[in-house]
């Protein structure tokens, strides 16, 4: 069986591991560097010379190895071999398949293509960073202008954080590849942009009403509505479609009468939503 090609991987290990790997006086060889032995053995999908003529198909990140040979290579006993490889089986940093001569070891390893990043928690990382450079322009701090270059920037910033990091994943592909990559990309970040600037429209615009007079919505909850929350939400319902499409769709208020009502607490009605969004 011929040794496996080397393959790029990052290495999983914690401060207890290093901690053990300390060098220590009297050993041929450390144990910091019979552990990159194994690495490089499982890397290359190593076979002891003994062993090569046994059918045993190896998995990646594997080596095939017997005790004697480690111990012979690295000038350790056979036992400090053995103790080696329990502790780094008991931290986690290698498994072992016991054959009757033999082990197949396998170390936990990352090889290949690095892992695709959370697309939707940069997204949502995008747009909290959108939403805390229109805030400013919402409560009058900041002019339409001054924010609107913010916001660029934060896309041109995105974009190339993006484009890096696609070149590094994608390093073979063609530029032409990486460009549509990068063009989709713009075009999300655009749309996201484009979605937080109308919230932020929506909020700055409610915000004036936050001194009115909320209270005939109020009284209208208790005196017409005998404070039944169930109709209320019903009557909340009517009152945002008014504010949002200049009428209600008169499932529960037909007349005009009820309608002239139901305009009359409009002012009150963004006066709630005004002060819940400042609680917000």
């Amino acid at each position: 069986m011929r040794n496996r090609n080397e393959a790029p991987a990052a290495i999983l290990a914690n401060v207890e591991v290093f901690d053990y790997l300390k060098e220590k006086v009297g050993e041929r060889k450390t144990r910091t560097e019979a552990y990159y032995d194994l690495l490089d053995k499982s890397l290359a999908g190593f076979v002891s010379p003994f062993l090569r003529r046994q059918d045993y198909d190896l998995s990646p990140c594997q080596c095939h190895v017997t005790v004697s040979d480690l111990a012979s290579e690295w000038h350790w006993h056979r036992a400090t071999v053995r103790s080696f490889l329990d502790t780094l089986e008991a931290l986690g940093q290698l498994e072992r398949t016991r054959l009757a001569k033999s082990v197949v070891i396998t170390m936990p390893l990352r090889t290949g293509t690095p892992a695709m990043p959370d697309s939707g928690q940069e997204e949502a990382d995008f747009a909290t960073r959108i939403q805390e450079t229109l805030y400013d322009w919402i409560i009058g701090r900041a002019t339409s202008f001054d924010v609107g270059k913010s916001c660029g920037q934060i896309i041109h910033q995105t974009l190339t954080e993006i484009a890096g990091r696609d070149s590094r994943i994608y390093p073979d592909n063609p530029s032409g590849t990486t460009s549509a990559q990068t063009v989709r990309s713009e075009e999300r970040l655009r749309g996201i942009v484009l979605e937080c600037i109308a919230h932020a429209a929506l909020r700055r615009v409610l915000r004036k009403s936050r001194f009115d007079d909320g209270s005939p919505l109020v009284q209208f909850f208790r005196l017409d509505l005998g404070g039944e929350l169930a109709a209320f939400i019903e009557a909340s319902k009517e009152l945002a479609e008014l504010v949002i499409e200049g009428k209600p769709d008169g499932t529960e208020f037909g007349t005009d009468e009820e309608t002239k009502r139901l305009e009359s607490l409009r002012k009150p009605f963004l006066s709630l939503l005004a002060k819940a969004q400042e609680e917000s």
